[in-house]
């Protein structure tokens, strides 16, 4: 496993050719890219400023809107292959998404095959270019609160939904707010049965003093910060099954937004040092 920084996830929208240096300076090994802004940047550029600072490009978010109506999802998967081509030029071969675990419109078999057909044409061309694709579940209860069609929540519902994609480059995005609050546990990860089966992972923390039923799912903590969430058994598990890939704090701290880019920074590697398994 290594450190990877999303400045993103930080509350700084930073570009990469202007946060790579600061991601190195404070020990980052990766930096984890916005495709629809980063690839401005020309990619040999992009591949000078990874050597210069010795990162590795880790990763990119779909860039395709695959939730709405066909137009919308039409003209992203039109583009689709132009970022692939770019990831790949500068290293990368892991793309994330996540789903939402509710619905509306469509009850859950409906909307299982609605997703089954859009994800598998993104990891097809994926799979052209040797990059996986990985697929984040939502776990927090009050997500589901009041809703029509309850959806994909937890590990076993996702599994499913990669089988079912069956391109054989599809693994989960595990995030340890959404693991811990969709009741999965330690002895779940032998439900995994090797390192390609996780793309990435997530780790922060969750307010102190509130019952899991009422945890919102943007409201969170740095790393370790509060003890909430169980995080030395997630990297327990991440390891048990030989993962090698990033790790990204996503805390979407209030205070984090309100700092200085680079403090920023240093507050997070300082947070995601303190709970780095030893």
């Amino acid at each position: 496993m290594y450190k990877a920084l999303a400045p993103d996830c930080i509350g700084h929208p930073i570009p990469f050719k202007e946060s790579a240096a600061i991601a190195a300076k404070h020990g980052f090994e990766g930096i984890w890219f916005n495709l629809p802004r980063d690839s401005k940047t020309d990619i040999s550029e992009t591949k000078e400023l990874l050597g210069k600072y010795n990162l590795k490009a880790a990763g990119f978010a779909l860039p395709v809107e695959y939730r709405l109506d066909d137009a919308t999802y039409d003209e992203g998967i039109k583009g689709l292959e132009a970022y692939i081509r770019y990831a790949k030029e500068v290293g990368m071969n892991r793309c994330i998404t996540w789903i939402y675990p509710f619905s509306d419109t469509m009850n859950y078999q409906e909307n299982f095959e609605f997703h089954r057909k859009r994800l598998t044409v993104s990891a097809e061309i994926l799979k052209e270019y040797e990059m996986s694709l990985g697929l984040e579940f939502l776990g927090p209860p009050k997500l589901r609160k009041g809703v029509k069609f309850e959806f994909i929540h937890n590990l076993d519902q996702m599994m499913e939904l990669c089988n079912a994609i069956g391109t054989n480059n599809v693994g989960l995005l595990l995030d340890v707010w959404h693991w811990d609050l969709a009741g999965q546990t330690y002895a779940d990860f032998k439900k995994l049965p090797n390192e390609k089966s996780v793309v990435l992972a997530h780790i922060m923390d969750a307010p102190a003093g509130v019952p899991v039923d009422e945890q919102e799912d943007l409201v969170r903590c740095l790393p370790g910060s509060t003890g909430v969430l169980k995080i030395q058994d997630f990297f327990k598990g991440l390891q048990d099954i030989g993962y090698t890939g990033p790790v990204v704090a996503e805390p979407f701290a209030k205070e984090l937004g309100e700092m200085s880019f680079e403090d920023a920074v240093i507050a997070v590697k300082t947070s995601v040092d303190k709970v780095w398994p030893k």
